[in-house]
């Protein structure tokens, strides 16, 4: 038997948490963006707040926005154990008015994929421009899209995670379908949860949004930004046909 969740991607905070808790690889690259182009600095989708956190106890001042209350939870009960001042904003990140500008906004590790509708992501590029100092810089990080991957027959499942459950009992085995729509570039994600000691499944679907690389470029010159830089990975090499990641940084077009 299956339960399914609407809670794309992150059903609870403490499974999100345990599931990427060794994902560290970015945050030196985040760290390295704001003392480049100042704070305070501005994350988007920070969800539990892996990269505010981390940033926070680098003395940085941060502020967080996510539409997940059960993630923002998670984030201030994380932040007030380790003393530090974050500002988390229970938002949507297509409609939000903070009444001020930053210097960088940050847009971590995929997040941007969620906003798989070209209304939505037009939306979110309106309200960082108006939340963009005059000189600041807006950062995106999402994947280089992998065409082996979105060839996946959509009858079968991967490997996705592994971690360790919650309550100590043993571990949490999660597999993955993919069911890639090349006509909407969407690639309709299935994550199978099984739990130590359980018969059935916790199921997640979601819609992530595929971003080829011209395309990102072009989007975002489209919505007003200019691309300054367009990195491969997070120590800043440039961005080729063989890279992994796609890390922008813009600036305000003129």
């Amino acid at each position: 038997m299956h339960a399914t969740t609407d809670d794309p991607l992150f059903f609870e905070g403490m499974h999100y948490d345990l599931k990427w808790r060794r994902y560290t690889a970015d945050l030196p690259f985040w760290a390295r963006q704001v003392k480049k182009f100042g704070e305070p600095v501005l994350e988007l989708a920070c969800g539990t707040g892996r990269v505010s956190i981390q940033l926070a106890m680098l003395r940085y001042r941060v502020t967080g926005i996510d539409p997940s209350e059960s993630l923002l939870r998670d984030a201030i009960r994380k932040a007030l154990r380790l003393r530090l001042a974050v500002e988390w904003v229970n938002g949507d990140i297509r409609s939000f008015d903070l009444k001020t500008t930053f210097p960088l906004v940050i847009f971590p590790f995929n997040s941007i994929a969620l906003l798989s509708e070209p209304k939505d992501l037009e939306a979110c590029f309106a309200c960082v421009k108006r939340h963009l100092a005059p000189q600041g810089r807006f950062v995106i990080d999402f994947f280089n899209p992998n065409l082996e991957m979105l060839s996946r027959d959509p009858a079968k499942r991967f490997p996705h995670a592994r971690y360790p459950a919650p309550n100590g009992t043993g571990t949490v085995e999660v597999t993955e379908s993919d069911a890639y729509d090349a006509a909407q570039q969407i690639n309709h994600v299935r994550l199978f949860h099984k739990f130590p000691g359980t018969r059935g499944e916790l199921v997640e679907e979601t819609k992530i949004r595929i971003f080829f690389p011209q395309e990102l470029n072009a989007l975002l010159r489209y919505n007003g930004f200019l691309v300054e830089e367009k990195y491969g990975d997070y120590d800043e090499t440039p961005f080729d046909s063989q890279s992994l990641r796609q890390l922008i940084v813009c600036s305000l077009a003129s």
